[in-house]
């Protein structure tokens, strides 16, 4: 056979960037994983200069304050079921100026 002197001019029956077939994977596998980078970022965003003073504080004020904090956490708890009881019965009352006099100009509408 002789060497053609033009291309040809005909476009090939298979294309290999077409029809390339993909390595067969596992789409969860692939998820779990993304979702654990994500997670392991985000906890290292937390944990980065966790550790350092805020501004205009001192470190035994932070200290201190962490101390208390965890304190009044316990103590929460507690305090919390007394005293949603006891707004429930006590009722707020709220006085109205209805003086065309008053520094304030309260419109109230009545329906």
């Amino acid at each position: 056979m002789s060497i053609p002197l033009f291309p040809s001019l005909k476009p090939r029956l298979i294309h290999s960037s077409w029809f390339d077939v993909d390595q067969p994977c596992d789409d969860e596998d692939e998820v779990s994983q993304l979702e654990r980078e994500h997670t392991n970022w985000i906890m290292s965003i937390k944990q980065m200069n966790s550790d350092l003073t805020p501004i205009g504080k001192t470190a035994s004020e932070s200290m201190e304050e962490d101390e208390e904090e965890d304190d009044e956490d316990d103590n929460d708890d507690d305090e919390e079921s007394e005293t949603h009881d006891e707004e429930e019965e006590d009722e707020i009352e709220m006085d109205v100026s209805q003086e065309r006099n008053s520094p304030v100009d309260v419109s109230i509408r009545l329906v």
